[in-house]
């Protein structure tokens, strides 16, 4: 069995100060605010309908080139490539990776490129 600890008499004495105070004062009545406030996600637009099949279409793998999404990647277009033989594979790399940029050009010119694509994080 384990010996039971007790705290140092300088960590004691503030904590019964404090509570010896708190029997004497005034009630207070505190409010608690939620610093994140609320902030409402920009509207979805232009979104392409799901493709039913993947046979003989061209799919895009783009990453945000952390470490880690390229392997999972890879993995992944080995999948696809056995199940989905038809299919073509592109990698589109997101331009300056790693960093919040402005890529509004970027998103319509893999749309113009590719049927579908899968969008992976990595870490």
């Amino acid at each position: 069995m384990s010996e039971a600890k007790s705290l140092p008499r300088e960590f004691i004495f503030p904590i019964a100060t404090l509570r010896s105070v708190g029997t004497e004062a005034a009630a207070v009545t505190l409010e608690v605010l939620n610093p994140r406030g609320r902030i409402l996600p920009p509207p979805a637009e232009g979104i392409r309908p799901r493709v039913k099949d993947l046979a003989g279409k061209k799919i895009g793998l783009c990453d945000n080139g952390k470490y880690g999404a390229k392997f999972f990647l890879d993995g992944f277009e080995a999948l696809l490539k056995r199940k989905y033989p038809t299919a073509t594979i592109v990698r589109l790399p997101k331009p300056a990776a790693q960093t919040i940029t402005p890529t509004k050009d970027w998103y319509p010119e893999v749309a113009a490129q590719v049927d579908t694509f899968l969008f992976a994080t990595g870490d």
